[in-house]
Formats: C-alpha cells, sequence, structure tokens
C-alpha cells in the first residue's frame, strides 16, 4: 500500500468515526499541515472519498458513507 493510499485510508476511516470534521480537527488528529491537509482532501472530495458542507466559517468533511445521512 502507498503512502497516498495509507493516508486516504485513516482519513475515511477517521471520518466514519466522527463526521463533520473540519480540517484543523482532522490535521490535530493525524499530525500532518492543514495547508497540506486541505488539498489533499479538496482531491479526495473531486474522487468522491469525502464529501464536505460549509458549516459558519469551516468547511466540514464526511465520508462517502455518513454523508447521505447529513447532508441534503
Amino acid at each position: 500500500m502507498t503512502k497516498a493510499q495509507k493516508l486516504t485510508t485513516k482519513i475515511v476511516e477517521l471520518l466514519k468515526r466522527q463526521p463533520g470534521q473540519s480540517v484543523k480537527e482532522i490535521a490535530k488528529q493525524m499530525d500532518v499541515n492543514r495547508t497540506f491537509l486541505s488539498g489533499y482532501l479538496s482531491a479526495l472530495e473531486e474522487h468522491g472519498y469525502v464529501k464536505s458542507r460549509k458549516i459558519g466559517p469551516a468547511k466540514v468533511y464526511f465520508n462517502e458513507e455518513n454523508v447521505k445521512e447529513v447532508i441534503k
């Protein structure tokens, strides 16, 4: 498994357990740079792995499985 695949899996699993997290929250839990993570999450969203929703000033992320329940 490549580093990118491991990172993607880790993000998706994290969002399964705790959906609706901001980039700042995810970056802190994963100990990665927020700027890097923001771009990576955008790419994951383009490929259908995660979805985002703007709530106030923050963009929060959900994994694909719990998107239908939360984002309507």
